[in-house]
C-alpha cells in the first residue's frame, strides 16, 4: 500500500479498515496454495 498515492492515510488508518485483516489472512492462503502445489495433500471432511 503507497499512502497518499493508492490510498489516503486517513482511509487506511480508519477504525473501518480492514487493510491488516487483509494482509494476515492473506499470508495464511499464499502459505496454504503453496504447500498444496508443492505436493502437500489437503484434509478436510
Amino acid at each position: 500500500m503507497n499512502r497518499g498515492i493508492e490510498i489516503a492515510s486517513e482511509v487506511a488508518d480508519s477504525s473501518r479498515s480492514l487493510i491488516l485483516d487483509q494482509v494476515k489472512y492473506g499470508v495464511a492462503v499464499r502459505m496454504a496454495v503453496l504447500y498444496l502445489a508443492t505436493g502437500g495433500t489437503a484434509t478436510g471432511s
